[in-house]
């Protein structure tokens, strides 16, 4: 971490707390991200992009979320056509530099399609259009969680890891519309794909900071200063199994429950 906090923060700056805070080479690295709580980085998103990169090396493969802002339920009833050569992310600078970066893949999910960049990048987001809930079983999430997958929260808190829906989706929780929607999402060639869709159910608020306490206890985190950012590093199968475990004892631990 840099220590003169009178001068732009560098790549080089950004490469060593990556590295302190446990990053490596060959991850396969979702990131939900935060420019501004970085602090004045020199060169912008595009630095972030670079030094991530140069940690996790020719053999990993960076994910960011692309999504639109907005209730998914009002995006998919309202019959959005989601373009994905044109639609912006509207989840930060950083992803929109990963969605704009140089051979970057995107998904053809209506509500949470991912960019991703590396090796592994076609394959973890191939038949993101084909899951009917965008979090859920045979989602990108999926296998994130499944292979090995690591999550970081650069200057966001849990309420911005997407990773603890497809958590709830898939361990019991009422979170998911039982009416299907079908939204057209256009691929990079141009094809429009109908996409049969369950949204989450409006409304629900979470409690997904919850989820540092069990995470922190569980060894499943890692936290550290990138910039002047609080940043965690969370393994995506550890977290997702310890989690379940909570869920089966109680499917609302991360819904936030009105009690009059």
């Amino acid at each position: 971490m840099a220590t003169d906090t009178t001068r732009p923060i560098t790549r080089s700056d950004l490469t060593n707390d990556f590295l302190a805070l446990g990053l490596r080479a060959g991850d396969v690295l979702l990131v939900h991200s935060s420019l501004s709580a970085i602090g004045f980085v020199e060169g912008g998103a595009m630095t972030v992009v670079e030094a991530i990169l140069e940690v996790i090396g020719p053999d990993g493969t960076l994910v960011a979320p692309t999504f639109q802002k907005g209730s998914e339920h009002v995006l998919v009833r309202t019959g959005v056509r989601f373009d994905t050569r044109t639609a912006p992310s509207e989840m930060g600078a950083i992803s929109e530099a990963v969605r704009r970066w140089p051979g970057a893949v995107r998904s053809l999910s209506p509500t949470h399609s991912l960019a991703a960049l590396g090796p592994g990048a076609a394959a973890l987001l191939a038949g993101h259009e084909q899951c009917r809930v965008s979090v859920g079983h045979g989602s990108p999430f999926e296998r994130l969680v499944q292979g090995g997958g690591r999550i970081l929260l650069l200057g966001v808190g849990h309420g911005s890891n997407t990773t603890l829906h497809y958590v709830e989706n898939t361990g019991g929780a009422p979170t998911v519309c039982r009416e299907c929607f079908e939204p057209v999402v256009i691929d990079a060639d141009g094809r429009e794909h109908v996409v049969p869709t369950h949204p989450h159910m409006p409304g629900l608020k979470r409690r997904y900071e919850r989820a540092d306490e069990v995470l922190n206890a569980a060894g499943a985190q890692r936290q550290g200063r990138v910039g002047k950012a609080l940043a965690r590093l969370v393994e995506a199968g550890p977290m997702a199994d310890c989690l379940n475990e909570r869920l089966r004892q109680d499917p609302l631990f991360l819904i936030e429950v009105f009690n009059p």
